[in-house]
């Protein structure tokens, strides 16, 4: 059977509803360009999704005023009150306002600038260095001198450190939102942090690419962190750096080399941790900064990698992904959280969270299941493959959202930001029960602006990798 090209267009078309003012690309919507995939459609109804849509973001709006509203600077908390305070992650404000941009209404964009506005301040101001990185967190519930909801994550977590991934986030973030508003401010952060990645964690050891990060020690200094270089920090610096060579019309760092050239570093460490038998990517090396480490095996990195490159070369990592890091929670399983007859299917967080002892190895890491989604759809649009393979995508991919979605409707009830309760049905909790990722942390099923982002994300078919969202060039 021919190849199938397919524009983001003619596979999904414009949708207007009362739900979500104004059009959107839609994944279940296809015009009569392509009527075999219009009829192979399997969702039955459209408005779902919609309506969803528009309470994910009811959610991120809730979670972005829980202190402060309007215009003020502030970032916004990253989950409900329960787990980690006011904690505002620079990761998931970086995500928030990926997703305002992909929707990209009027209010949208005042709040996608409204939180790149609080990533300046956090880069200008940011304690114990401000030398352009960003900390891991910052705390939002309290005004700083000037009047900015933005104040170091000290005690009791002391969320001081800067890996690459977060850098590049919180870089791409002010990237996207420079082109879209051509506002000098965000592309003048956006080199400030690029600039901090090259000349704080350019790496000549083994295959090269870019440590992991810096961390601050005891008598607020930095110093380069002990970890392994990681693949997925370095696929995000790789599509920053891209969109840095487009937005500065094929500029240079301050080293002198060109963004083109420090993102082909960057790819070149990531073609390194490949497994051309998964096929899959590790997750980077051990500390040693040459040597691959082999376990644990992230979802991240499998559908990052063919969001940020869109080639053949990746494009297998998803199927990788959806036949290894699938799973099913439910009341039976071991140290669940749910209850009742509530079932929630989704992807994982990486092999080793299958195998959990102390935690729920059947537990759904749903921002991961945002990711898969997101990559089927960009592999869908991308094009150039039969029909039956591009109806297989679209219908994985739908089936994904719909997980979501039930997800959305049935956990997460009764948790507060700033204090008041969050109407039931609004936000995505980070996972369905406690889930061990195999790197030392865990997830848990509190409500999370960044499972939430991404799946607005994943919804409207966007791509924050590329520039503009766009999936094909």
């Amino acid at each position: 059977m021919p190849s199938t090209s397919i524009t983001r267009r003619s596979l999904f078309g414009m949708v207007s509803t009362a739900a979500v003012a104004g059009a959107m690309p839609s994944l279940f919507a296809p015009q009569s360009a392509h009527a075999q995939l219009a009829n192979a459609n399997p969702l039955t109804n459209a408005q779902d999704l919609f309506t969803s849509l528009a309470r994910g973001f009811s959610f991120q709006n809730l979670m972005m005023d829980a202190y402060a509203s309007g215009s003020t600077i502030r970032l916004s908390q990253s989950y409900s009150d329960a787990a980690l305070l006011s904690t505002g992650f620079t990761y998931d404000n970086a995500v928030a306002i990926h997703a305002y941009l992909s929707r990209g209404q009027q209010d949208d964009l005042a709040r996608a600038k409204t939180l790149g506005l609080g990533l300046l301040h956090a880069q200008a101001t940011n304690f114990p260095v401000a030398d352009g990185r960003f900390a891991q967190a910052y705390f939002v519930n309290a005004p700083d001198s000037s009047g900015a909801f933005i104040t170091p994550a000290a005690f009791p977590f002391f969320f001081y450190g800067s890996s690459v991934g977060d850098q590049a986030w919180a870089g791409m973030a002010l990237a996207q939102l420079y082109r879209r508003t051509r506002d000098k401010q965000y592309l003048t952060g956006a080199l400030l942090v690029a600039n901090w990645i090259v000349t704080n964690t350019y790496n000549t050891q083994g295959p090269g690419g870019y440590s992991y990060g810096a961390i601050i020690n005891q008598f607020n200094q930095s110093q380069p962190s002990p970890n392994g270089k990681s693949t997925e920090g370095n696929l995000d610096t790789y599509a920053f750096f891209t969109m840095l060579h487009t937005l500065t019309d094929g500029g240079c760092a301050n080293n002198g080399m060109t963004w083109t050239a420090l993102a082909q570093h960057a790819i070149q460490f990531v073609f390194a941790m490949f497994n051309p038998k998964g096929p899959f990517f590790y997750t980077g090396t051990l500390p040693d900064q040459i040597t691959i480490n082999p376990s644990p095996i992230p979802e991240d990195c499998q559908t990052w990698s063919y969001l940020a490159f869109l080639d053949a070369r990746s494009r297998g990592t998803i199927d990788w992904a959806l036949a290894n890091l699938q799973t099913t929670d439910t009341a039976s399983s071991p140290n669940t959280s749910l209850t009742g007859s509530q079932v929630v299917h989704g992807m994982t967080f990486s092999d080793v969270s299958l195998t959990s002892p102390a935690n729920d190895p059947h537990a759904v890491w749903l921002e991961g299941t945002a990711h898969t989604a997101a990559a089927l759809t960009a592999r869908v649009l991308r094009g150039g493959e039969p029909l039956p393979a591009l109806l297989t995508d679209i219908t994985k991919a739908v089936q994904l959202l719909k997980d979501i979605e039930h997800a959305q409707q049935i956990l997460g009830v009764g948790q507060t930001a700033g204090g008041r309760v969050i109407p039931s049905g609004l936000g995505i909790v980070a996972s369905s029960s406690v889930l061990d990722t195999g790197f030392g942390f865990t997830y848990g099923p509190s409500l999370h602006i960044g499972a939430t982002g991404w799946y607005l994300i994943a919804g409207f078919a966007a791509n924050p990798f590329q520039l503009g969202y766009r999936v094909i060039g």
